[in-house]
């Protein structure tokens, strides 16, 4: 109890504590800001002086060397040296008047603008970066310029002489002798910084010898047209230098944040100290708080603890009156009842609200029981069909009184019941003793027929239809989830049998297990490239000539091993995958065909279409786009579909044929013969080709009534303007039979078995070996 009312009060001191320390900090934070802020704009108008300082230095520093420029121009032995044209004589007082005027190098120019002596080691094409008419028309000309990894101001002066016009083009770098002196007068650090194009880098090329190392690393960005940066270490103020679009010169004026926010840092500390004090009063405050309200609360902590036990506990006696003695009142008004719903609550679990009966959860516990003990019992369960009918038609109270009654019979008829439960809709299991094998379907008949007896309901009769199943437990299932599966397997196959009562049958639930799990290891097949694409040859019956292929899909399952493609198709049509499945195919098709038309095979394709691909609206977009590359027409490509998927929806099927035909492809029916479709429908359908199924077609040459059929399918097609495939030829008698009769394409193991994409050459090379055999008459022609 000691560590209880600790636990509370220190959850009151520190919820009060929090409070104040919230309202501290964001005090502070904001104070802090406020000072930041103003230390920063401090900052600002620093640099802004310097700026000022930095332009006018410059100035300044430009005035003085044009005057030493305009003195040099005006010597009469310079004059004297260019006069001469001697290289060797303008060389050498070049350099001596350069010195004499401090620049670091200087050209003099003719005034086509060749150069006619010079201090630097490589010649530079400097009279495009001056204008002609401004240095004419003021007398000089300043530019800023970026030369070999260094800045310069560059000056050109006129020389002009009885006879003699030239220009003199003096540099003079922006060093760190510049940076110092900047320095020095306006208390920041100076860098220079360059580039060539606005794609590079910055390069500082010279700076003061205040600034530290770590500008270098944080001036080589581009500011993005700012000219105010911060960054870890400076205030920097970016001025721009130069005006030419050759090079991006710019100063950077620096201003330690350290120095700067030193004041700001000392602001902090006494702020911190200040936020500290005001924390602890508020701790001692609190304590005294807690003390003085925690001893009542934490008294109804232990009452609602109590409570909320189920334990009957007596109240505490609060002095203090008011909200406290009204949670008291309000905490014995819940424990009465708490306790009536719980007994609700209990009921309401394991019943159900309809029938009175135990419910699915009952059910769980005692079947549960059940397998725990190893107890042998039976089990019946019984299905109403047609609730939901009986729901929609009659109402859901007629419905109700229905499910009522049979629970009324079914508890008169099996009073030994362990229980009897409805476990949803239409469902009613009971769990019974043990009844031997001998017994348990007579007594399964008589229970069926008194149960399945009309019923009075409301002055109405109604004749339930039942179906009723039974399993021994645990010898059916072991546990609640066998249980609940092999139910839900009996009853689906007791719909599908005359019997009135059906028994459970061991191992009948492995089918269902096996396609669950093709069912979900097809889409990890799909996705993975897991399934693999065989191709059989089709010919032509005229000319023995290999025209086209059909694409059959093949899955060796890891687990299960070779799946058929009948068993696969079908569970990825129920389960909805089969649009996936569909896409896949076509994707695989149109990357095979693609090499072995690079191999040398020049062959279309058939493929199979499912009944519920013509339902699929994006069939057609999907195809389109996976053969957009197809390397021959579109009507190379056939679409087969059966004549069950044709019938299917007619309607719907007919609209996807249509869209299918415009797109240019082939289409054509599989299966012919098997199916239900009219001449008066297949003249409907948008369709080119007839394939005849291959059980008329297996003993053709044995069989005068396939013959018939065979011979009159393709007459019939012919009529009708279809082409004709026969499918299952065998043997060579029954190829020539077909070939006399005027049918277009065969195929079958006769002639080849379907192969993988990456053997067809080598089939193509073995069918033009037989094509001779082929396409000769038979000795003895059938009629």
């Amino acid at each position: 109890m000691g560590a209880a009312r600790l636990g509370f009060r220190g959850r009151l001191i520190a919820a009060m504590i929090a409070l104040v320390t919230l309202v501290s900090v964001v005090i502070g934070a904001l104070l802090m800001v406020y000072l930041f802020e103003d230390e920063k704009n401090r900052a600002l108008e620093q640099l802004t002086i310097s700026e000022r300082l930095t332009e006018e230095i410059l100035q300044r520093r430009t005035a003085l060397e044009l005057s030493r420029l305009n003195v040099i121009v005006q010597d009469f032995g310079f004059l004297s040296a260019i006069a001469s044209r001697n290289p060797a004589t303008l060389d050498s007082a070049l350099d001596n008047h350069r010195r004499r005027a401090g620049a670091d190098f200087a050209v003099l120019l003719d005034s086509r603008g060749e150069p006619m002596a010079t201090t630097l080691t490589r010649p530079l094409n400097l009279l495009d970066r001056f204008d002609l008419d401004t240095a004419r028309r003021q007398g000089f000309s300043r530019r800023l310029a970026y030369l070999g990894e260094r800045g310069y101001e560059l000056l050109m002066v006129p020389v002009k002489a009885s006879g003699l016009r030239a220009w003199l083009v003096a540099g003079f770098a922006l060093d760190q002798e510049l940076a110092n002196a900047i320095e020095r007068l306006s208390g920041s650090s100076v860098v220079f910084r360059a580039r060539s194009t606005d794609q590079q880098p910055f390069r500082i090329f010279a700076g003061s010898q205040g600034r530290g190392h770590e500008a270098e690393e944080e001036l080589t960005g581009d500011a993005g047209g700012r000219h105010f940066l911060q960054n870890r270490h400076y205030f920097t103020r970016l001025v721009e230098l130069s005006d030419s679009g050759e090079a991006q010169i710019q100063a950077a004026l620096l201003i330690s944040r350290e120095a700067s926010l030193r004041n700001y840092y000392q602001r902090a500390l006494e702020i911190a100290l200040l936020v500290a004090g005001i924390l602890l009063l508020a701790t001692l405050l609190a304590l005294l708080i807690a003390r003085h309200l925690g001893r009542p609360v934490l008294q109804l902590a232990d009452y609602a603890r109590a409570v909320g036990d189920g334990h009957t506990a007596q109240p505490p006696a609060i002095s203090a009156g008011g909200e406290l003695q009204q949670l008291r009142d309000a905490l014995g008004d819940m424990l009465i009842r708490l306790q009536e719903r719980e007994a609700q609550i209990r009921y309401a679990a394991t019943h159900d609200d309809v029938t009175g009966l135990g419910n699915r959860n009952a059910l769980k516990q005692e079947a549960e029981e059940v397998f725990r003990q190893r107890q042998p019992r039976t089990l019946i369960g019984l299905r109403l069909s047609g609730l939901s009918e009986i729901n929609d038609t009659l109402g859901l109270e007629f419905g109700d009184k229905v499910l009522q009654q049979l629970a009324l019979r079914l508890r008169q008829e099996l009073a030994q019941a362990q229980i009897i439960a409805h476990t949803g809709g239409g469902e009613f299991l009971a769990l019974l003793p043990h009844i031997p094998q001998d017994r348990l379907l007579s007594q399964a008949e008589h229970l069926h027929a008194v149960i399945q007896t009309p019923l009075q309901v409301d002055g109405t009769p109604f004749s339930p239809r039942l179906t009723m199943v039974t399993m021994a437990l645990p010898e059916d299932a072991s546990n609640t989830n066998e249980l609940r599966r092999r139910l839900n397997l009996t009853f689906e196959q007791a719909d599908d049998k005359p019997e009135q009562v059906v028994r459970y049958q061991p191992g009948q639930d492995e089918s269902h297990l096996r396609e669950l799990k093709l069912i979900a290891d097809l889409a990890g097949a799909i996705r993975n490239n897991g399934l693999h694409m065989q191709y059989q040859p089709k010919l032509d019956l005229a000319t023995g000539q290999l025209v086209q292929v059909e694409a059959l899909v093949r899955w060796m399952h890891p687990e299960l091993g070779f799946v058929s493609p009948e068993e696969f198709i079908f569970l990825a049509e129920q389960s909805g995958q089969i649009h996936d499945l569909t896409a896949h195919i076509l994707e695989r098709v149109a990357e095979d065909a693609r090499a072995w038309t690079a191999q040398g095979v020049d062959a279309g394709v058939a493929i199979n279409l499912s009944a519920k691909d013509l339902t699929w609206p994006r069939l057609t977009d999907h195809l389109a786009r996976t053969f957009a590359h197809w390397h021959h027409a579109l009507a190379r490509i056939t679409l087969e579909v059966t004549e069950s998927a044709l019938m299917e929806d007619p309607e719907e099927a007919l609209a996807t044929l249509n869209k299918l035909r415009a797109l240019g492809v082939t289409l054509s029916v599989d299966d012919f013969g098997t199916g239900y479709s009219s001449l008066s429908q297949l003249r409907q359908m948008p369709v080119q080709e007839l394939k005849i199924d291959k059980s008329f077609v297996l003993n053709l040459d044995t069989e005068p009534q396939d013959q018939l059929i065979v011979k009159s399918t393709i007459d019939m097609a012919h009529g009708l303007g279809l082409k004709v495939v026969a499918e299952g030829i065998e043997n060579l008698d029954a190829w020539h039979l077909l070939r006399a009769w005027g049918c277009n394409l065969g195929q079958g193991f006769g002639l080849s078995r379907p192969v993988p994409p990456t053997d067809l050459p080598a089939v193509r090379d073995a069918l033009a070996e037989r094509r001779q055999a082929l396409i000769q008459k038979p000795t003895e022609n059938a009629s």
